[in-house]
């Protein structure tokens, strides 16, 4: 929680969450251990995992329910009027794209609906994240985003551990991909890290802002944790070879380095001189050692222009094929899950006997199995980001709080996995799924106005 210095000095500021703001104590606890859980077993994509990952998302759901439709109502960050419907239209769209597909017309739309059914299930973590990340206050957000970013970076140390090629720490995989931490791919376990590290730039364990939020300025934790944090979850990006996690990465760290850093030095106590002079140079030359450390400049040959061509022949069919698939299911799609049950009649011959169950791109998949609904749910999330970014751009960036820059981290930690979408299939793995809702819904928090009049008081503050 923070406000501007014409709201500190207020009689109405508050300094902590009162204690029926936010989500209740069995659901926090619950959505932590549920984060807690989602990568340990190839990023939920497992059939028990996932089942104990719905099945915590559900009593999460419930106490979020619970809260919500009881005295405290709905939370004041999912926004006012038409916006709040979207956002709440928007949580809802594995429910609402099922049904539609589920219930018999006399006969059911989706071509495979039991997958439906399982697809509407496996949602459940994902409504979850988002909907935490719209109700909880600012104490039980911040701790849920520590808890992604030391996820994130615990997967980054245990891939860096197997470049040493000890066959245990693959879990009973082949290790044929040298760099993959707990998951099956190195494509979705970069763009896991790539999500996290505009969380590290922001520095979550030391200039994460909590001081700020209590009141205290002398607490003062230091920010070489989030330059560790940053290198270690940038090395393991770079051993994955993923040539699209290694890009999306770079990018957003760029971004953020150049849009979170603080305005002045008296915003963040002269580390905003310390990142300018002395902290980007360092940085630059720790990554350049790290990329030559993890393999000398092999990782940038998969950047070869012949090699990109070569190896995206087979994606380049299999979007097509995908393609035609969606036009034949319009407007209703073929269900939502039913992708690997009905793409084999539009599959290639080029292909050859590859058993394709992912179109490795998650925007055309979804075009294919939801048709112009998932067109709408897609515009719905589209408007609602525009709106935030506007927000946040048309304030200025020399006035955001450290609640408008965590914002803005966690938009780009989710632009990593929009843009990763478009080659691979980030939204099919539970665990990349659940963060990035819980990015997006840190990203759409709604701004409460502070103070008697709001038109003349422009400070802001997250509950």
């Amino acid at each position: 929680m923070n406000t501007s210095s014409a709201v500190l000095n207020g009689p109405r500021r508050r300094t902590r969450a009162h204690p029926q703001e936010g989500l209740g104590l069995v659901a926090w606890a619950t959505a932590l251990l549920m984060v807690a859980l989602a990568t340990l077993f190839r990023g939920g994509n497992r059939s028990v995992a996932l089942m104990a990952l719905e099945a915590l998302a559900l009593m999460v759901l419930l106490g979020w329910a619970w809260r919500a439709l009881g005295a405290q109502g709905l939370p004041p960050a999912l926004g006012q009027g038409r916006w709040r419907a979207a956002t709440l239209a928007l949580a809802a769209a594995p429910v609402w794209l099922a049904a539609v597909q589920l219930v018999p017309w006399p006969g059911a739309l989706s071509a495979t609906p039991l997958a439906t059914a399982h697809a509407l299930l496996a949602g459940l973590p994902v409504v979850a994240c988002f909907m935490v990340a719209l109700s909880g206050n600012a104490a039980q957000v911040q701790a849920l985003l520590r808890l992604w970013l030391w996820v994130a970076v615990a997967q980054a140390a245990l891939g860096l551990l197997q470049l040493g090629g000890f066959e245990a720490l693959y879990f009973g995989l082949d290790g044929a991909e040298p760099v993959i931490g707990f998951y099956a791919s190195k494509n979705t376990y970069a763009n896991l890290l790539a999500m996290a590290v505009p969380l590290a730039v922001l520095g979550l364990w030391g200039a994460s802002g909590r001081q700020r939020c209590s009141g205290s300025h002398g607490e003062n934790r230091s920010p070489w944790w989030g330059v560790l944090a940053l290198l270690t979850l940038l090395a393991a990006a770079l051993a994955s070879a993923s040539r699209t996690g290694i890009a999306t990465a770079l990018l957003v760290t760029l971004l953020a380095l150049g849009l979170l850093a603080p305005a002045s030095e008296s915003a963040a106590g002269g580390r905003g001189a310390w990142l300018r002079r002395l902290g980007l140079p360092a940085l630059a030359l720790g990554l350049l050692a790290v990329a030559l450390f993890m393999g000398g400049l092999d990782w940038v040959e998969r950047f070869d222009a012949e090699r990109l061509a070569a190896d995206d022949a087979l994606r380049a069919l299999t979007r097509e094929a995908t393609w035609q698939g969606a036009l034949t299911h319009w407007p209703l799609g073929s269900g939502l899950g039913s992708y690997a049950w009905v793409f084999p009649r539009f599959q290639s011959p080029e292909v050859g006997r590859f058993l394709l169950d992912l179109a490795h791109n998650d925007y055309l998949q979804i075009l294919m199995e939801t048709g112009a609904l998932g067109l709408l749910a897609m515009a719905l999330a589209l408007a609602l980001m525009g709106r935030r970014a506007l927000q946040l751009f048309s304030a200025g960036r020399g006035t955001w709080s450290s609640t408008d820059r965590l914002a803005v981290a966690c938009g780009l930690g989710l632009l990593a996995t929009l843009l990763h979408a478009w080659v691979d299939y980030p939204f099919r793995i539970p665990a990349n799924a659940m963060l990035a809702a819980f990015l997006l819904g840190m990203f759409l928090r709604q701004p409460v106005t502070s103070g008697d009049d709001p038109q003349k008081v422009k400070s802001r503050t997250y509950v």
